[in-house]
């Protein structure tokens, strides 16, 4: 009896964490489920002169590709997220506050930064570049349809 108990405990509370799971899309609230992407079979979405992006998100995290064209500029910014950028190809010029004082930082393909949270940074494409992007933990501001206001394309 003490057994049988048991395993109905078990699989209560297992089934319990289960039916809380949700099937997943882009656009919701990511849960515990493996969740499985195509950057390839994603729209972009232009989100400012010569800027293109997609991107998903997990429970956590987030990561995003941006497409910038040479001479595209994503203005002064900060956030609440740790920013890992990695310049999959291209060239990058990046303004931030390094031991206090604004700098300048080129960076190249194959190369990486990391922003720890709330570090302004402004970034402008030397040359046609791809850069992406992982945020921990994900961008709220990202969640809705609404750019955040340093990202709204010029009308």
């Amino acid at each position: 009896m003490k057994t049988t108990l048991k395993i109905f405990l078990i699989a209560a509370i297992f089934a319990g964490t289960s039916a809380n799971a949700q099937v997943n899309t882009i656009d919701s609230v990511a849960t515990s489920k493996v969740q499985h992407f195509n950057f390839d079979e994603m729209e972009s979405e232009t989100i400012g002169e010569g800027i293109q992006r997609k991107w998903f998100h997990g429970e956590k995290g987030q990561m995003t590709i941006f497409n910038l064209e040479k001479g595209a500029h994503i203005p002064w910014h900060q956030h609440p997220n740790e920013q890992i950028t990695y310049i999959m190809s291209g060239k990058v010029k990046i303004k931030t506050i390094i031991d206090g004082k604004e700098e300048f930082v080129i960076v190249s393909g194959g190369e990486v930064i990391v922003f720890p949270e709330n570090i302004p940074h402004e970034f402008w494409a030397l040359e046609k570049t791809v850069d992406l992007d992982v945020h921990v933990p994900v961008r709220q501001d990202w969640l809705s349809k609404e750019l955040p206001d340093y990202l709204k394309k010029s009308e």
